[in-house]
């Protein structure tokens, strides 16, 4: 067959299978056209949306041990300040240090500030590693979380202790207070995130979770410092020692649960948007 027998042929199939198609989707009247989905091309957006997220979502990897080292550098370090200065005054005795010092011993809602201040910090790197762009929501979160447990009732085991029980040892009773301010910081950091992402399971889980990770963490490291003689109340800056040790593992073992599970809620939330009609997926 010549070429111009060939392209007759193929323009009377293309042809064909137009007017075919024309005659099943499009209905013409008065009132203008009718446009209706292809099935076919609808399922191919979709597999191809769900092949990008797919591809797009962040390894866990990865995001395991960013979280971890953002968490110690963002808030175990920042809430532990202070007793690092002291322990450091210890060594290198210096004016500047010694100044600090007495300044968080005098106020002490300055610590709590500068946890708010560098939770900003934290929530900017979460967001950079969940791929969550609206990062000032977690900022916001955070701060609301924090300023919430500093407040709360669970911040204040130790008193509550002491009324109730003053003959109870002072290790034990440090570290039920402990594991009440590390608890209830987390569990309502977890919430407000969880509110923040519009998913009550994710809020639930987020905050049960890295609360009770944080938690056995930080009890854990008490108990491994007693073991090798370090036990608070026995003198030698051993409250500070076991202090910032506590507070930089359960913030490490704490943020990395906290950014898994926020990645974890993040990719899931994207995977549920429906996917936008394109100009090709329908038919005039």
């Amino acid at each position: 067959m010549t070429y111009r027998c060939w392209q007759s042929y193929f323009k009377s199939k293309i042809d064909r299978a137009q007017r075919s198609l024309t005659e099943i989707v499009t209905i013409q009247g008065s009132v203008g056209s009718l446009y209706i989905t292809w099935e076919p091309i609808l399922l191919a957006r979709c597999n191809k949306y769900k092949v990008t997220l797919l591809t797009n979502s962040p390894s866990y990897l990865r995001v395991a041990w960013k979280s971890a080292l953002a968490a110690a550098l963002c808030l175990g370090l920042p809430a532990g300040l202070s007793l690092w200065l002291l322990l450091f005054q210890q060594i290198n005795h210096s004016a500047l240090v010694a100044s600090l010092v007495q300044i968080f011993q005098a106020h002490g809602l300055y610590r709590i500030y500068i946890l708010v201040l560098s939770s900003l910090l934290w929530s900017y790197l979460l967001g950079r590693i969940s791929r969550y762009r609206p990062w000032w929501l977690l900022a916001v979160a955070s701060a609301v979380g924090i300023l919430v447990a500093w407040f709360s009732p669970l911040s204040n085991i130790d008193g509550i202790l002491y009324n109730y029980r003053p003959d109870l040892p002072i290790h034990l009773n440090y570290a039920a207070a402990m594991a009440g301010m590390i608890g209830s910081a987390t569990l309502f950091v977890g919430l407000a995130y969880g509110l923040a992402l519009r998913n009550i399971k994710a809020a639930l889980s987020m905050g049960f979770l890295t609360s009770l990770i944080s938690v056995l963490t930080l009890l854990l490291t008490i108990f491994l410092f007693d073991r090798f003689g370090i036990r608070v109340g026995t003198g030698n800056f051993a409250m500070s020692k076991v202090t910032v040790a506590g507070l930089l593992t359960s913030s490490i073992t704490g943020g990395t649960v906290l950014g898994l599970t926020f990645s974890h809620f993040v990719v899931e939330a994207k995977s549920q948007r429906v996917v936008p009609p394109l100009e090709s997926d329908t038919i005039p």
